[in-house]
């Protein structure tokens, strides 16, 4: 959901087109729907600022506001930075399952992101890279068993469709002659 902030700070929802409050704001988040909120004049993202906002709001109302655990600021950021760094470990592992056995330069650029992330040192990342190579040198063996399996299969069907092929030829030719010959009797 795209919700526009005005200068004097009132907030207009895009898809109802109608002006909304944070209340209203804490309602389509406690109904999991997804909110960016945009300054109208520049178009900034501004979702973290109205989200800060609403959170004071939540705490200064007797935490009524969200529902969330019955937890600390302190600990809302925490857990959020949990979040986002398995959704950053998702997206690493995601990348690497559509990397082919030959993108070392793909694999090279999610080490760094590892790196940058902190997920992994500099000192490790040439391991770490090493080890990545070779996991995607044997998933790429695998898959080209699993298609070279599958092509003697097909080949063998090809080499039986074949020989039926010919033996077929052959009947359809001794048909012929035996019915060209009856012909001229």
């Amino acid at each position: 959901m795209i919700i526009k902030k005005y200068s004097n700070r009132k907030l207009y929802d895009t898809s109802t087109k109608k002006f909304i409050t944070l209340k209203d704001i804490a309602k389509m988040l406690n109904e999991g729907k997804d909110v960016k909120v945009v300054d109208k004049k520049t178009g900034e993202d501004v979702t973290e600022h109205v989200f800060a906002t609403l959170i004071q709001k939540h705490y200064e109302q007797g935490k009524k506001l969200l529902d969330i655990p019955d937890e600390s600021p302190l600990d809302l950021i925490k857990n959020r930075i949990k979040i986002f760094k398995i959704k950053k470990s998702l997206e690493v592992i995601y990348s690497l399952v559509k990397l082919h056995s030959t993108d070392k330069e793909g694999l090279n650029k999610i080490v760094d992101e590892l790196i940058k992330e902190g997920f992994i040192t500099e000192k490790a990342a040439i391991e770490v890279g090493e080890t990545l190579w070779k996991l995607l040198k044997e998933r790429n063996v695998e898959v080209e068993q699993k298609i070279a399996k599958k092509l003697k299969l097909n080949l063998e069907e090809c080499e039986k469709i074949k020989k039926e092929n010919v033996r077929l030829k052959k009947e359809l030719e001794e048909l012929k002659s035996k019915s060209h010959f009856k012909k001229k009797s």
